[in-house]
């Protein structure tokens, strides 16, 4: 499957510096590139007007994409230009060859694709979107061997990896509790301290195998090491020696497939219409807070409040402007849900009515903040099919910690009730002070 199906690249200041002799190629590749992945391509015919650019402003390119035909000792000109401003590059080759093969990693192309095979164009495509996630990965290297990790680590930054470096087990998990977004780890099995099977194992206690990816790697002849790696939780098993292509190749297989779980993930918990999570992930994630909340020591700052809102007169709105408008006014809500309260879990539980749960401490003795969300909703003036649209929200808030969510969504919902009973468009409900 394309890595590019089901994800959105909207990031249009993204340019890609295409060098290439072949305009009608060149052209073709452009508009398809620029049709899929809303990434600019800039497209020029000569090694001089690029280097030009590049020297004018090569922060502005994140890729480059040239054509290498053959082994003469002008052929790398390109590839060498690209990296003289550090720039990752994709080589098109007329044709497979070792030896070209060979000099293309060598000149640390960190790919490349046979012209005029049937799916070149999507395969450069799935390319420019894999290396434009992986400058927002960390990938962990966890090797006794300096040599090892230095190869290792040199070939993912490549790839565009961040990288960081563990010595041993033991190291490499004090370096995922300082580094929570690692997204991926390649160790090795025997080193001091703890192995690598050691290793998997302590992390799969915390880290499920679509959260972290774990690929073990050995230079034993031993069968059984890729047995013992998957057995303990590994994603996936490399055997060493492996070239770059090998490393290239299941790094990026793992990595879409953790994208394709991510987006599955998300699919699964988010209302389609206001992009908010849905009521099953916010009963689900709020517990798990909850539970937390009570595993704390009593000297540790805790707070914990839920709000639940619901849109004033929302049937009104529809029995006079439409469903559609309706749907506006849902999604113009959840959007300003989203921008106020961006550090919360905030969901839409049901057709108007939406809640949020905080761990913020700022509103156990006030409701300024909510009291600002409030206003805010209603002082906007929505233009919606050329009719001028206002609506207001009521509020319901306890941070009262109740025994399960249940018990603190009720609450909430019986100071909404109030707000709703007192005339709508204000805020009631307890404080924790």
């Amino acid at each position: 499957m394309s890595v590019t199906q089901g994800i959105d690249v909207t990031s249009a200041q993204l340019n890609v510096l295409l060098l290439e002799s072949d305009s009608n190629y060149a052209l073709s590749l452009k508009q398809v590139i620029e049709s899929n992945l809303s990434i600019v391509v800039t497209f020029v015919r000569t090694a001089n007007i690029a280097r030009k650019l590049l020297e004018q402003n090569h922060n502005r390119y994140f890729i480059g994409i040239t054509s290498v035909l053959d082994l003469d000792s002008n052929t790398f000109e390109k590839v060498d230009l690209f990296s003289e401003f550090h720039l990752p590059v994709i080589a098109i080759v007329d044709k497979y060859e070792d030896n070209l093969r060979n000099q293309l990693i060598k000149h640390h192309v960190i790919d490349y694709v046979v012209k005029g095979n049937q799916f070149d164009s999507t395969y450069i495509c799935d390319l420019i979107l894999r290396v434009r996630k992986n400058r927002d990965i960390k990938v962990l290297v966890v090797d006794d061997s300096k040599v090892s990790r230095f190869i290792i680590a040199r070939e993912l930054s490549l790839q565009q990896f961040k990288v960081v470096h563990a010595e041993n087990g033991l190291a490499a998990l004090q370096k995922l509790k300082e580094s929570p977004d690692i997204k991926l780890v390649l160790v090795d099995n025997q080193m001091p301290e703890m192995d690598g099977y050691s290793f998997t194992a302590r992390v799969r206690e915390t880290h499920s195998q679509d959260e972290l990816i774990v690929i073990g790697v050995s230079g034993s002849a031993d069968p059984r090491i890729a047995v013992k790696f998957l057995k303990a939780g590994a994603n996936d098993f490399i055997a060493k020696p492996f070239n770059y292509e090998m490393l290239l190749c299941r790094v990026s297989r793992n990595l879409d497939m953790l994208d394709a779980i991510n987006y599955a993930k998300n699919l699964s918990n988010t209302d389609f219409l206001s992009g908010l999570y849905n009521r099953r992930y916010f009963f689900e994630q709020g517990n798990k807070l909850l539970s937390a909340l009570a595993l704390k020591s009593s000297d540790e700052e805790s707070a914990l409040t839920v709000m639940i809102m619901d849109i004033d007169f929302f049937k009104k709105i529809n029995d006079k402007f439409g469903h559609d408008v309706g749907d506006v006014v849902i999604k113009n809500f959840a959007s300003h849900l989203k921008a106020h309260f961006a550090s919360d879990l905030v969901a839409r539980i049901g057709g108007e009515e939406f809640a949020i749960i905080s761990e913020s401490p700022q509103y156990l003795n006030n409701f300024d903040t909510i009291n600002c969300f409030r206003q805010a909703i209603a002082d906007q003036v929505l233009q919606v099919n050329n009719e001028s649209l206002r609506y207001s929200c009521s509020i319901g808030v306890t941070s009262l910690v109740g025994r399960d969510l249940d018990e603190m969504v009720v609450h909430a919902d019986k100071h909404l009730y109030v707000a709703k009973h007192n005339g709508r468009n204000q805020i009631s409900g307890s404080l924790a002070n």
